[in-house]
């Protein structure tokens, strides 16, 4: 699997373990995939550990179903939640991560609490 979208610069280059602010906000605000950076249908999908899942707010970016299956199956997720919309939560203090909360869940998978 390649770098999802929201783990890459400009240039290409990032890691699949730290999610970039700006591409972060960008996903929300434009309503695309995460991952391959294409509009999101409904239903849309957040990906995560158990502990997101139990909370229903999500590090990573909303993606499509697909794709966050792809990340499941990497590994790179443990759990995948199903949801008709979602909030962009703004964080407090300047310079800590975005995070999105799913509001309308519709299904949740892998929620597994050992998976954490």
């Amino acid at each position: 699997m390649s770098l999802p979208f929201a783990c890459r610069h400009e240039d290409g280059s990032g890691r699949a373990d730290v999610v970039l602010k700006p591409r972060a906000i960008q996903c929300a605000l434009s309503r695309i995939c995460g991952v391959c950076a294409t509009p999101l249908t409904r239903p849309i999908a957040f990906v995560g550990s158990s502990v997101e899942v139990s909370f229903a707010e999500f590090w990573f970016p909303p993606v499509h179903e697909a794709c966050g299956q792809q990340l499941v199956d990497a590994g790179r997720a443990s759990a995948m939640v199903l949801t008709a919309g979602f909030d962009l939560l703004r964080p407090s203090t300047r310079g800590a991560p975005v995070s999105f909360r799913a509001n309308s869940v519709i299904e949740a998978a892998g929620t597994d609490p050992t998976q954490g």
